[in-house]
């Protein structure tokens, strides 16, 4: 026999109504699953377990729970007379088909958006990605986490939830409309966050769910181009030049130098030691890492002349490890003290009040109050943007014209030589420059191209 009740488990404004359902006397099982519907705790009668019935609103939900605690007590006994396994994740099923939220109660999957979210996520490692190969990145995983969360905000706020099919050009202009204006987010963020939700609904029809035939039209955001923050060789010799007293600041400094020699992401290079100094079958000698992010081993030889700053750090003796938060912490400091201070106009993470207003921080670094974190534009001395990833873009264009693309893209993990003129700002006009500087500089080759195109034309 199942004992079905209702219950908060917390206080507020807009609190989710909990069903609880014990099977059996004891320690039976105890199982609770949301409703999906929500009320008001001061609208809440503890005696009853049901809303008070004091509106319109709550008199309907009343109305509803009651309906819904018949059909799964229905359920129950129908599962029980079959000898089917009752346990979470079937009430919770069953509480989807009382609200036809699934579409198909076979295969369980629901048309919400917060449940295709959830498949998405949980089914991240076995999805193909850009690169061809199985599993989404971990950062492409933290932005359906994000949306998620934004997109249950966005749920309470309109006390309703969405499915696939609700997503169509009037949602896209309402919920614009509270990215902006109410959370403060940029246009370019609140458009990403717009295309990761047409990507879900994508995933729907994918599954054959319903979407809006309006799909097609939602906008596509285009991101913002910014130039990309790098230190140039004038700029890393200041740092070289600079005088540092205190040892933390010049701990980062051989890592920030370091960093700038091989290209790789901040927490690649924090794992740095002597066992990664190794020589090549030729004498030469070099640096081997495997890059976390994609499992590739790289060996970056130390040539005289262009990195052997490499061997000098070493021979007087490695940098220390520290914490990848303190080293954007101490490189600032360390690039303010070599004057990288030209002011420039870049995005930056903030957090801002209320009226839109940045929160300054005290001494010690903390905020002066609460507020949101956003992404805004302002205009601050170079120092302030940089962080350990100005070490493999510095790297990366620094050494674009010089060494093959190729090579720079094997050394940073750029999947594609595409993808590392994009990281570097580079566009079609400046590679096509750079051949002609090239091939101008090689005759020879020129002729040879000309004689090969004489043949074809044959």
């Amino acid at each position: 026999m199942a004992t079905l009740n209702f219950i908060l488990q917390s206080q507020g404004e807009n609190i989710p109504i909990y069903l609880r359902m014990v099977l059996g006397r004891g320690k039976g099982k105890d199982i609770k699953r949301k409703t999906g519907l929500f009320v008001n705790s001061e609208y809440w009668n503890k005696t009853k377990g049901l809303p008070k019935a004091n509106n319109p609103e709550n008199k309907n939900t009343i109305v509803t729970l009651e309906q819904l605690r018949a059909f799964i007590r229905e359920s129950v006994n129908i599962a029980e007379r079959d000898g089917n396994p009752i346990n979470a994740d079937w009430l919770q099923t069953q509480i989807d088909i009382f609200f036809k939220r699934i579409d198909d109660p076979n295969t369980g999957q629901s048309a919400f958006i917060l449940d295709l979210i959830d498949y998405i996520i949980q089914t991240a490692n076995t999805r193909k990605n850009g690169r061809g190969t199985l599993g989404l990145s971990q950062s492409r995983v933290k932005s359906y986490q994000t949306l998620k969360t934004i997109f249950n905000a966005y749920q309470s706020k309109t006390r309703k939830h969405y499915k696939a099919k609700d997503i169509d050009l009037k949602f896209e202009r309402l919920f614009l409309d509270w990215l902006i204006n109410t959370r403060q987010h940029k246009d370019s963020y609140a458009l990403k966050l717009m295309d990761n939700l047409k990507a879900v609904c994508n995933e729907a029809n994918t599954l054959g769910i319903e979407t809006s035939p309006q799909l097609p039209k939602l906008a596509k955001g285009t991101p913002e181009k910014e130039l990309p923050i790098y230190l140039n060789p004038q700029e890393l010799q200041q740092i070289r030049d600079c005088k540092i007293t205190n040892l933390q600041l010049h701990n980062a400094r051989k890592w920030l130098l370091l960093g700038c020699h091989l290209g790789q992401r901040g927490g690649d290079l924090l794992k740095i030691d002597l066992s990664n100094f190794v020589y090549l079958d030729n004498g030469t000698p070099a640096v081997r890492i495997r890059q976390q992010k994609t499992g590739k081993i790289v060996i970056v030889p130390i040539i005289e002349g262009l990195n052997s700053e490499i061997l000098e750090i070493k021979n007087a003796g490695l940098p220390y490890p520290i914490s990848i938060q303190r080293l954007n912490e101490y490189i600032k400091e360390v690039c303010k003290l070599a004057g990288i201070d030209i002011p420039i106009t870049h995005t930056r993470s903030v957090l801002i009040d209320r009226n839109g207003n940045a929160i300054e921080k005290d001494d010690k670094g903390n905020y002066e109050g609460k507020g949101n974190k956003r992404t805004i534009k302002v205009t601050l001395p170079k120092y302030e943007f940089i962080t350990s990833h100005v070490c493999r873009r510095s790297f990366a264009t620094n050494l674009y014209g010089k060494l093959p693309t190729t090579i720079i893209k094997n050394v940073t993990g750029h999947s594609t030589e595409v993808m590392l003129l994009k990281y570097i700002g580079k566009n079609e006009a400046e590679t096509a420059l750079q051949m002609v500087d090239f091939l101008t500089s090689k005759p020879e080759l020129i002729q040879e191209l000309n004689q090969l195109n004489d043949l074809n034309i044959k």
